[in-house]
């Protein structure tokens, strides 16, 4: 089963993150713990591509897909940005960097996510749960 959205890089629309997730719980029923760690992970994929991807410009867009396989579900967030440097990106848990008000959307994505792969680039996040 697939099912996907996409939405105009707008802050605003993070909450569409929700609304997606919660249409797919209400169909699979996955465990409350592993719906918080796909809000959380997923919250910050789309962040991300709103901000830094596409620049917050509203004419590009953020597709969110849903996957399930037989051993875990996959979350895949791209945008239409150029992507980066996944190797070039500051740890957040450095003492210089535990003050910045910024920073922290990969690491949290790594800490909720089972799996995290990176790809086109930078510009596609898919996010690996284990059922």
């Amino acid at each position: 089963m697939g099912q996907s959205i996409k939405i105009p890089s707008v802050y605003k629309n993070i909450c569409e993150v929700e609304y997606f997730l919660n249409s797919i719980f209400k169909e699979i029923n996955f465990s409350r713990k592993i719906y918080c760690k796909m809000y959380l992970s997923t919250s910050e994929a789309v962040n991300n591509a709103i901000l830094h991807g596409n620049n917050k410009d509203s004419s590009k867009y953020v597709n969110i897909t849903f996957e399930e396989t037989e051993d875990h579900f996959m979350i895949s967030v791209s945008d239409e940005g150029i992507g980066f440097d996944i190797h070039n990106i500051p740890n957040p848990t450095d003492k210089i960097n535990l003050r910045k008000e910024s920073g922290r959307g990969i690491y949290i994505m790594k800490e909720y996510a089972d799996k995290v792969r990176f790809s086109k680039n930078g510009a596609m996040v898919h996010l690996i749960f284990n059922k």
